[in-house]
């Protein structure tokens, strides 16, 4: 039996870890586009983020950590988001 750091950890307690740094993350990319406002786009770099990270919280409620084929989906999910950022990325 191969041990890896999501079998130690858990996958529900990994999930939630994850899920809070990203949303760390798009939390921080909505207060940098107020704080600096003139180097950015606002209204993209705002709404584009308070969406995306909407998005993460929605598909991480749907998250059932017992069942792989969810586990499976939310990690597509998570590479949506990624690529849905470069798309972002031009708008800003």
């Amino acid at each position: 039996q191969i041990e890896t750091f999501a079998t130690k950890v858990g996958v529900s307690k990994l999930a939630k870890g994850a899920s809070v740094v990203l949303m760390l993350n798009y939390v921080h990319a909505i207060v940098t586009g107020f704080m600096f406002e003139p180097m950015f786009n606002v209204l993209p770099m705002v709404a584009g983020h308070l969406v995306l990270g909407s998005i993460l919280l929605y598909r991480f409620s749907q998250l059932k950590p017992d069942d792989l084929k969810s586990i499976k989906t939310y990690y597509k999910h998570i590479w949506d988001l990624f690529y849905l950022e470069y798309v972002l990325y031009t708008l800003i």
